[in-house]
Order: structure tokens, then C-alpha cells, then sequence
């Protein structure tokens, strides 16, 4: 009985850390969806700026860019984790 009960918990411990990456992976591709959103914003910007602003703009664009394929890395880092 005591294997029996030491495997149920087990298991409810195993799904409830699958369950925490499933929900980071979520977290993690809303965070990449809102940047790629940001870096469109700023592409679109930069096209209707004079040179500063084309400059910041493009500047924005590149960081959210970096920052969408980052978040995009760490939503498959996590389904993997949580399928592993």
C-alpha cells in the first residue's frame, strides 16, 4: 500500500511540473507574440520617421526582435522540458 501511495504521489508531482511548463512555454510565446507585435510597431514607425527617429526605431525593432526569438527559444525549451 505504501509503494502504491508513494507512486501516486509521484505521479501528482510529475504532472503538476508538467503542468508549470506547459504554463511557463504559454507565458513565454504570449511574451514573443507581444514582441514580434512591438518590433512590427517599430519597423512601421521608422518607415514613417525622419533619420533620428528611423534610427530609434530601428533600434526598437532589433530589441524586440532579439527579445521575441529569446522568448520563442524558451517556450520550446519549456514544452520540452514538460514532455521529457
Amino acid at each position: 500500500m505504501k509503494k502504491f501511495l508513494f507512486a501516486c504521489a509521484t505521479a501528482l508531482a510529475l504532472m503538476g511540473t508538467a503542468s508549470a511548463q506547459v504554463g511557463k512555454a504559454a507565458s513565454e510565446a504570449t511574451d514573443a507574440a507581444e514582441h514580434k507585435i512591438d518590433q512590427k510597431r517599430a519597423e512601421s514607425d521608422a518607415k514613417k520617421s525622419g533619420p533620428v527617429g528611423k534610427a530609434v526605431n530601428n533600434v526598437k525593432s532589433g530589441y524586440h526582435k532579439n527579445r521575441s526569438n529569446a522568448s520563442k527559444e524558451k517556450a520550446k525549451k519549456s514544452l520540452k522540458n514538460a514532455t521529457s
